[in-house]
């Protein structure tokens, strides 16, 4: 069973934390939800709205048209014409099913304006059966203002109702985890053993950079510099010195790094970054979601270096893959990039466990006097150690095995063939860690990567034999895996939130297989379920 609520108004009327409310007492009760957050870029005023899905089985996306609604304002009616066939409209606006007069409600409370979302919370409760126990309890979060709340709640459930949808079904009550990819990230950081998290803010990274600031339980150091130029170098330092960091961007912020990126590849200094993508180009439109980056991603930086490019579909994989991302980048000294998106980093998604992790070691060794810190070797690994001790030199020019500065030939050829070397031991090291996944088994085939993945999989319930390729590494790109899977269809689409649909010349150049048939979207929302389950139909005819 799955229905949908949607929660919209104008920012600042507390619409996510209502959904939030709503969310996690759903979840608490053996549910599973998937949280859907729309927002532009203001304040206060224009539209927010939120779309949880609820289902008795794992859900992954949302869909467009909800069976329940609360509206507030005017920039949120037209959500009335969305509704799903018998849905229910419950709001402060013109032509919602239960219009209520919030005004008296607020009045005989005291209360500010802000708790009229609260009275709206308990007339949806009553719309669809639910005891409010659950909410009431989540409204401790409010602190302060929690009576209050919980009061306003209390009359909205006794609202008169022109109409009732109940939710009859119950599902087991288990423990479940309600994340964001987002905190997904920051915690695979924190259990990899991260020591200081250094960004600079910038929508839909900061939350991460937020994340961490408050983990007050855990000794990892959160720190905002003046800009993206002084994160990446700030957080290249630290590294060199003995410290585990991480540094979170969006696309313009990545920008502003690229020199700082190509000084990792010749320095070889551990460096691990999150780049949370939003659409392009310029600052494009901030608060929402696309995979237009992909490219940039795998070429950022002048030259020829190693890189991982990792990119997560859903927050437990975030949780794993940026642990794998501290451990590439530590034993093999190069850069790691975790690609995330808006729509996974501020998606709440509902899974019944979070996977353990290993702390990255750090792969010091000692050392006395002048440290060889590019000592030449056949798989192109060279020993790191850090000053203290030892004596160690890291330089933008090339060098020698000491770290000296060096022009001539020989000395270039030795040390260009080491870092190629190290590139090939890496890939092996990368095609050991699940670098692509299949679900179901059917003779079509759908080809996505990223945040794609949960509307992927929850499309792939209406349709017919049909399986999916999840691409976890774009680089190094897992070529022997997609050329078996292509090779083994009978017809091939590619799914991405882009206007090019990239990948498909990623696997092309890589692998030498074009991928013709592409569904794509490019207006800064997520698929949803069902609108990909039609594309897709379309697209395998």
């Amino acid at each position: 069973m799955e229905f949908q609520i949607t929660i919209a108004g104008e920012a600042g009327q507390g619409i996510a934390k209502s959904a939030e409310l709503v969310a996690r007492d759903f979840v608490s009760r053996g549910w599973y939800v998937f949280n859907y957050r729309d927002y532009g870029s203001l304040i206060r005023g224009g539209e927010n709205f939120n779309i949880l899905k609820i289902g008795t089985e794992p859900v992954y996306s949302n869909d467009w048209a909800s069976n329940y609604a609360i509206v507030f304002g005017g920039f949120s009616s037209h959500h009335l014409k969305e509704l799903a066939p018998k849905g229910i409209s419950i709001g402060t606006v013109k032509g919602v099913g239960t219009p209520i007069k919030i005004g008296p409600i607020l009045s005989g409370l005291n209360a500010p304006q802000i708790v009229a979302n609260s009275v709206l919370l308990g007339a949806l409760y009553k719309t669809m059966g639910q005891p409010l126990e659950g909410l009431l309890n989540e409204m401790d979060s409010f602190g302060a203002n929690a009576e209050v709340n919980k009061s306003a709640t209390r009359r909205g459930y006794e609202v008169p109702l022109r109409r009732k949808a109940p939710i009859k079904e119950i599902p087991e009550k288990v423990k479940r985890y309600f994340v964001t990819g987002s905190q997904a990230v920051a915690m695979g950081a924190v259990a990899a053993g991260m020591d200081i998290y250094m960004a600079y803010p910038m929508t839909p990274a900061t939350p991460v950079l937020h994340i961490i600031a408050n983990l007050k339980q855990y000794d990892v150091r959160s720190v905002q510099l003046e800009n993206e130029i002084g994160v990446v170098n700030a957080s290249l330092g630290a590294n060199f010195a003995g410290a585990m960091t991480m540094v979170g961007t969006s696309g313009g912020g990545f920008a502003l790094m690229n020199e700082a990126l190509s000084l990792q590849g010749i320095s070889e200094v551990p460096l691990v970054v999150y780049l949370c993508m939003r659409p392009g180009p310029a600052t494009g439109v901030p608060t929402y979601t696309g995979q237009g980056d992909v490219g940039f991603a795998l070429n950022a930086g002048h030259g020829e270096f190693s890189r991982a490019v990792v990119a997560p579909g859903d927050p437990v994989e975030a949780f794993e893959r940026t642990a794998e991302a501290f451990y590439l980048a530590n034993r093999f000294r190069t850069l790691s990039v975790i690609l995330s998106d808006k729509h996974l980093a501020e998606s709440n998604y509902t899974f019944d466990a979070v996977p353990k992790v290993e702390p990255s070691k750090r792969f010091l060794v000692g050392g006395k006097g002048e440290f060889r810190n590019y000592r030449f070797s056949r798989d192109g690994l060279s020993p790191r150690a850090v000053p203290g001790k030892a004596i160690v030199r890291a330089t933008s020019y090339e060098h020698d095995e000491m770290g000296y500065t060096t022009e001539d030939s020989g000395q270039i050829n030795r040390m260009v063939e080491k870092r190629l070397a190290k590139a090939e031991t890496f890939e092996k090291a990368v095609m050991e860690l699940s670098p692509a996944r299949i679900y179901g088994k059917g003779r079509r085939l759908i080809v996505g990567w990223g945040s794609t993945k949960g509307a992927i999989l929850d499309a792939m319930k209406h349709l017919r034999d049909t399986r999916f390729l999840q691409i976890c590494y774009l680089k190094p790109l897992p070529v022997k895996i997609i050329k078996k899977e292509i090779k083994a269809s009978s017809k091939v689409v590619l799914v991405e939130n882009s206007a090019t649909g990239a990948v498909a010349d990623i696997i092309r150049e890589g692998t030498g297989l074009s991928i013709d048939r592409k569904v794509l979207k490019y207006d800064g929302r997520p698929f949803g379920a069902k609108e990909l389950a039609g594309k897709l139909r379309e697209a395998f005819k």
